[in-house]
């Protein structure tokens, strides 16, 4: 196991579509070293394009499948700089009840919200990397101009639905204007500088096989 310190505006993709190429998109199978891609090794699920954080790499797809099964419960912990003063006592029940969105009801956990100064300015690479894309952002997430207050809200999940986050929050009233994963399960982003990998440690590896033996 690998884990990857994905930066904004990166497809968590080994390639991208033919039919994009011209635009010279960021892509997962830019970053990681050829060794281990001939060897097989691929990304665990996906992060949003204008997503950051910890994107996990197996050589495993029966662990892969294990990590991202609903069925197994493997949290995911987010932090989320949204739009707004946080009522936590509100988004909590909001959150723990279940989210309606367009493609079900989806709920989480809530682990703390914050005062944010918002969302961090783009520095030069990520403007250089930004191109347009479509990634499907629905009219109940989409950020009108918006110039505060913020929060900063810490939540997990264990599913891992296209945009899930986002969706939830926003139909909670309030945009993510920022989006970064902490954590998937026993295996933290930590200090893990942008851009860098980082090998599982011996506990995080003995965490992963006990994953492959519960059935």
């Amino acid at each position: 196991l690998l884990a990857y310190h994905k930066p904004k505006y990166v497809l968590s993709v080994m390639e991208d579509e033919k039919k994009y190429e011209y635009q010279n998109r960021k892509h997962l199978g830019q970053v990681l070293e050829p060794r281990f891609v001939k060897s097989g090794m691929h990304p665990v699920g996906r992060l949003d394009y204008d997503t950051t954080g910890l994107i996990l790499f197996s050589l495993d797809g029966k662990l892969t499948q294990r990590l991202l099964h609903p069925r197994r419960g493997v949290e995911k912990e987010y932090v989320a700089t949204v739009q707004g003063l946080v009522d936590e006592a509100v988004l909590a029940r909001k959150l723990t009840d279940g989210v309606k969105t367009s493609e079900g009801v989806h709920k989480a956990k809530l682990i703390a919200v914050s005062p944010s100064d918002g969302p961090t300015a783009m520095d030069d690479d990520e403007l250089e990397d930004l191109v347009g894309i479509d990634e499907g952002e629905e009219e109940d997430e989409r950020q009108a101009d918006y110039s505060g207050p913020y929060s900063d809200v810490r939540l997990v999940v264990s599913e891992g639905k296209y945009r899930m986050v986002r969706r939830i929050l926003a139909n909670c009233g309030h945009p993510v204007e920022e989006l970064k994963r902490l954590r998937h399960g026993n295996i933290e982003l930590g200090d893990l500088k942008v851009g860098e990998f980082r090998e599982a440690t011996e506990e995080e590896v003995e965490w992963a096989e006990k994953l492959m033996e519960n059935k």
